[in-house]
């Protein structure tokens, strides 16, 4: 170390106090905060339950997505966990979130950990809910008429065969 301390021209060790130390132990708890909410685990969570309970959803779509959930659930908490100790690392230290306000979350636009995100998406419109009910109203109506064509195609075909 003293040795590499020689060739890049270090004359003063950083220690615990100095103003480089906590500068530079501010930033790293800044980083591994964004590390956590960058994960995103959450979100697509959210994402998921928003889609479970649409209604259109069919039974086996739902039995699916509520499988996934279940075992992606050690995942989430994991990253829940590594969020929390971030969060408390930072000055000052952010809420911790804890797995009950994960699950009682129905809508993005309640979730304040997006809040401290690089780009707060909660301001997207899909995050909002009535835009994205209005969103998924819209794309409901593109699949209708594409089915609309493919039945009518098929409609001339069973009346050919009859």
């Amino acid at each position: 170390v003293r040795m590499l301390e020689q060739r890049l021209g270090i004359t003063e060790r950083w220690t615990p106090g100095t103003e480089q130390w906590e500068k530079t132990k501010k930033m790293v708890s800044s980083a591994t905060y964004q590390r956590a909410v960058d994960k995103g685990l959450v979100v697509a969570r959210l994402f998921e339950l928003t889609k479970m309970n649409m209604s259109g959803t069919g039974y086996k779509l739902r039995k699916h997505m509520g499988q996934a959930l279940k075992s992606r659930s050690q995942a989430i908490r994991t990253a829940l966990d590594q969020y929390n100790a971030a969060a408390a690392s930072l000055k000052p230290p952010k809420p911790a979130l804890t797995w009950e306000q994960i699950v009682e979350c129905t809508f993005l636009s309640d979730f304040d950990l997006l809040r401290d995100t690089r780009e707060d998406i909660r301001e997207r419109p899909w995050s909002r809910p009535r835009e994205r009910k209005a969103m998924d109203r819209y794309f409901k109506i593109l699949r209708a008429r594409e089915e609309i064509k493919r039945l009518n195609v098929e409609i001339r075909c069973v009346a050919t065969f009859l």
